[in-house]
């Protein structure tokens, strides 16, 4: 047996784990930011309930024959996606700023329904999350492959329908997909004037 594929097949098998426990490790550090052993052994004891927790939910399917834990994601894809939302959410946060702050309030608030090809159930949770962490805009509704999003603005309205998001969303489980292709079936209802409008992709 190759004592090389021993530590490599750990880590599949363990990775994400692993990963999770740091992640929550550096997360207590920084909310609690006390180094006593009080808080050490809290801190041990909170994150193995949530890691047993969560292994639990791996088994209930969040879909019809999809179980949480059914699909693997690519981790530094991941790691590129975080720091791209993370960029959108800033740019984004800036733009609100500007048009709450506008003397002229150029708002034009609307209801957006689309469809995503998204790969899988948690692309689509991930997806639906990412909306509504990005100013500007707010996840309404998910149903199966149909989301129903509120837009502040017909220039955050074009940024949700432009696919690039969706296609961010999508590559951390496919190997590659096109940002053109990713929403189609776009509806848009305007606030206030009651307008509604529909444009395929």
């Amino acid at each position: 047996m190759n004592k090389t594929t021993v530590p490599s097949s750990f880590w599949m098998r363990y990775r994400g784990l692993i990963l999770q426990a740091l992640l929550l490790t550096a997360l207590w550090l920084i909310l609690s930011g006390r180094l006593v052993p009080i808080f050490f052994l809290w801190g041990f004891l909170s994150i193995a309930l949530v890691m047993w927790l969560s292994h639990k939910l791996h088994g209930i399917p969040l879909a019809e024959n999809e179980p949480c834990g059914a699909t693997r994601i690519n981790i530094p894809r991941l790691s590129v996606y975080l720091l791209w939302l993370v960029g959108e959410i800033v740019k984004s946060g800036v733009y609100v700023a500007y048009v709450v702050l506008h003397p002229k309030m150029p708002i034009q608030p609307m209801i957006v329904r689309f469809t995503s090809k998204q790969p899988n159930v948690l692309a689509r949770v991930i997806l639906g999350n990412s909306i509504t962490l990005t100013p500007g805009t707010l996840t309404l509704d998910i149903d199966g492959s149909r989301f129903t999003v509120h837009a502040l603005t017909r220039y955050t309205e074009e940024g949700l329908v432009s696919g690039d998001m969706e296609a961010r969303v999508a590559r951390l489980y496919m190997q590659e997909c096109n940002a053109a292709d990713m929403c189609c079936d776009i509806e848009l209802i305007t606030s206030g004037r009651g307008r509604r409008g529909r444009r395929g992709k």
